[in-house]
């Protein structure tokens, strides 16, 4: 993860875990849980030059297909 872009990732993974949450109806802890099992922000982190440049529609498209995949 690149220092310099740091604020921005934390920030991406803020917003992905609240629009997740909100779409799935989740809490924190239900969050938490999930992304303990599948890896979830590290996945957004590592997305973030592709996601900042989609919207909310097509981040919560691509972070399901990667929740369904990591959780088979």
């Amino acid at each position: 993860m690149p220092f310099e872009n740091f604020d921005h990732i934390l920030y991406m993974q803020i917003h992905v875990a609240n629009l997740y949450r909100k779409a799935h109806d989740m809490t924190i802890e239900d969050f938490l849980e999930l992304d303990r099992k599948t890896g979830l922000l590290p996945f957004v982190a590592d997305a973030y030059e592709p996601f900042h440049l989609t919207g909310d529609p097509g981040i919560l498209e691509e972070v399901d297909d990667y929740v369904r995949g990591a959780l088979a």
